[in-house]
């Protein structure tokens, strides 16, 4: 043990109490009370959209269908498609969210997406928990819970719809930032759980891949400086972990005819210099002044309309972006001091800041569809900057009036205590609140359309190849394409083949067979109002004139 880590275990043990009668109670109970809240958080609204009849549709269907396949002989090498790069024909780096969430969908095809999800979310972030509780002890983990919890208040997305990708690799992120802190402190041997959460965080959505990437490099980096160990089975479980996740990838790279990590590469301007416009390096200092606003991101609703998310980035002072000097004077102060919590703290930060400048600067100018998702890493980032300023003044204070400080060994123990009181409040005042309408709305009607069509289909078409289409009046752009890819996620879980039209199909792999059976549904607005079957795949079924006027082609079914 160097002598750094001896001071740093002295120091924290200093406020804990013998694990003896009434103090043994209370520590169990604080031990558990983070885990409940975070547990709490998650599965609340869930077992609420289940007890509705919650159905994968749009994005979360086309998750399924590649959560269904993970289990197949053919499993997903790639994750969902993605516009993140502004080019088209581009994947999510790697297939992990699939390979997860497999065993859940084929246990229960229908609502097994989103328990899957909430589960693992919550599971990981209680794997932080116990991560921060034996290293940093029960502050660090009761701060990360209320962060966690205070989060599901002014960003209730994610805990409202865990399926949608960006939502799922939320959570991973958050376990990220939690384990990285542990890391940074020179505790090395979790590395390995690190890599994989990092790998899952990048899997899942490609936005969180730069302050993944610095924030992994900078606390791997200062916690081998802090611990030489001799010790390296860390480094071999490390590659074992990381080929294992990212064997897929590797494998479609170097044998299939459209390797997925060139694409990506390429279209990021990384292997040349890209010509596609983006919103530019100023635009990403904005989003670092937005993340460390003096009117606290952690008190401020997640704006989720393009328009209002864009704006909210855009108007900010670059002269907050001095905070980076500023974090970067307190790492060089905490290593000179030996303080190696501040120190990784500092290190995370810094890292998931310079990640965010480097997100927002590649944002393709003008693609302001993706503000509705790009700007949720800024929450937590922005939650780890006002800790480190906060943790860097408590660090101060403490050196100044040390002899105070230890008169008083109980009093972290008491500040515990309080903490898991009020964190319980919270959480029960969130279990009534859920779900937030007024940030998330769930399409339950679009639920009832696929149900009634999916029954249709399994009353008139035999098991095998069934083609499919929507013909739709109406305003809402995105309600066909919706409601046709749940549909084809339902059928292809009760033992169909659906087949899409290529510009719905996208990259999920469901081509239309020509000779298979064709079933179009008409759509007038929320309603569906006709549905037609036909004996063979119909070409221009969209321009053909509407069913009821059509004679001989198929059955009629209102």
């Amino acid at each position: 043990m160097t002598a750094l880590q001896a001071t740093e275990t002295i120091d924290r043990d200093a406020h804990l109490l013998p694990e003896t009668g009434p103090t043994r109670r209370w520590s169990i109970a604080l031990q558990a009370m983070p885990h409940v809240l975070v547990w709490g958080l998650l599965l609340a609204p869930t077992i609420r959209s289940m007890a509705r009849g919650w159905r994968p549709l749009g994005d979360d269907a086309a998750l399924a269908i590649g959560a269904w396949r993970a289990l197949s002989l053919h499993p997903p090498l790639v994750g969902t498609a993605t516009g993140a790069t502004g080019a088209a024909g581009t994947s999510d780096p790697g297939p992990l969210q699939y390979w997860l969430l497999g065993p859940f969908v084929h246990i229960d095809p229908g609502q097994g997406m989103i328990l899957g999800s909430a589960v693992l979310g919550a599971a990981i972030l209680s794997v932080t928990l116990r991560a921060l509780w034996r290293t940093s002890g029960p502050a660090s983990a009761i701060i990360f819970s209320l962060a966690v919890a205070d989060i599901a208040i002014v960003s209730p997305t994610p805990f409202v719809d865990p399926v949608w990708n960006s939502d799922f690799g939320f959570f991973w992120f958050m376990a990220f930032l939690g384990l990285a802190f542990v890391v940074g402190q020179g505790n090395v041997s979790y590395i390995p759980l690190l890599v994989f959460v990092a790998s899952v965080t990048v899997d899942a959505h490609l936005m969180y891949l730069p302050s993944v990437a610095f924030v992994l490099v900078g606390t791997v980096v200062t916690g081998f400086l802090l611990r030489r160990t001799r010790d390296l089975r860390w480094l071999w479980w490390t590659a074992a972990v990381a080929f294992l996740c990212w064997v897929g990838p590797l494998y479609q790279e170097f044998f299939d005819s459209h390797p997925n990590l060139s694409a990506l590469l390429d279209t990021s301007g990384f292997l040349h210099h890209d010509n596609t416009r983006t919103d530019g390096f100023v635009f990403g200092l904005r989003a670092l002044s937005r993340a460390v606003s003096p009117f606290p991101i952690w008190d401020s609703p997640r704006p989720i309309a393009p328009l209002v998310a864009a704006g909210d980035v855009g108007q900010r002072s670059l002269l907050l972006c001095l905070v980076l000097p500023a974090l970067l004077a307190i790492g060089i102060v905490a290593w000179k001091q030996k303080r190696s919590s501040l120190l990784s703290m500092c290190v995370v930060s810094l890292g998931a800041g310079i990640g965010v400048v480097a997100l927002f600067s590649r944002i393709p100018y003008n693609f302001l569809l993706s503000f509705s998702w790009t700007n949720l890493p800024l929450w937590p980032v922005g939650i780890c900057m006002w800790l480190t300023f906060g943790f860097a003044a408590v660090t101060a204070y403490r050196s100044r009036f040390a002899e105070t400080t230890r008169r008083r060994p109980r009093i972290a123990v008491e500040i515990a205590a309080v903490a898991g009181v009020a964190a319980a409040t919270v959480a029960g005042a969130l279990v009534a609140m859920f779900p937030y309408q007024t940030q998330f709305v769930t399409d339950w009607g679009g639920v009832s359309r696929v149900k009634v069509m999916t029954a249709s289909i399994e009353r008139h078409v035999p098991l095998g190849p069934v083609g499919l289409g929507i013909r739709y009046n109406g305003s809402d752009y995105f309600q066909p394409a919706n409601d046709e890819r749940g549909l084809s996620y339902l059928l292809l879980a009760a033992g169909w083949v659906p087949g899409m039209e290529p510009s719905t199909n996208g990259s999920l792999g469901l081509p239309i067979h020509q000779r298979s059976p064709f079933v179009v549904f008409t759509e007038r607005n929320a309603q569906l109002t006709v549905t037609r079957f036909y004996r063979h795949y119909q070409s221009f079924w969209w321009v053909t004139p509407s069913p009821r006027s059509t004679k001989g082609a198929g059955v009629k079914e209102g």
